[in-house]
């Protein structure tokens, strides 16, 4: 599969950033995934990955980043989907990183 390439970015309120990227696979199957950057929690970025809330697979990349960018636009499930990715992520305790 080749690398991933950022098809869409969107800058939410509060310091969020929504990014998709997409990858094609050796057999032409194209692979998106929706990530949520929260540069609102200095915690989170300590692990360097942004929350994945999102994949989708399909024949071409405009069929999935048009799923993709769908979910990317809509505010409110953005947010159920980041709920329930924290829900499933808890942050480590404060204490555990010095300032």
């Amino acid at each position: 599969m080749r690398p991933h390439f950022l098809a869409f970015r969107r800058v939410l309120p509060g310091g969020m950033i929504v990014l998709v990227s997409l990858a094609v696979a050796d057999d032409g199957q194209v692979r998106g995934i929706l990530q949520v950057e929260r540069r609102r929690d200095p915690s989170r970025q300590l692990f360097g990955t942004a929350p994945l809330i999102a994949e989708a697979t399909g024949p071409t990349q405009q069929d999935v980043l048009r799923q993709l960018r769908e979910l990317a636009e809509n505010d409110a499930e953005v947010a159920a989907r980041m709920a329930e990715w924290e829900a499933a992520h808890p942050s480590p305790p404060r204490d555990r990183f010095p300032e």
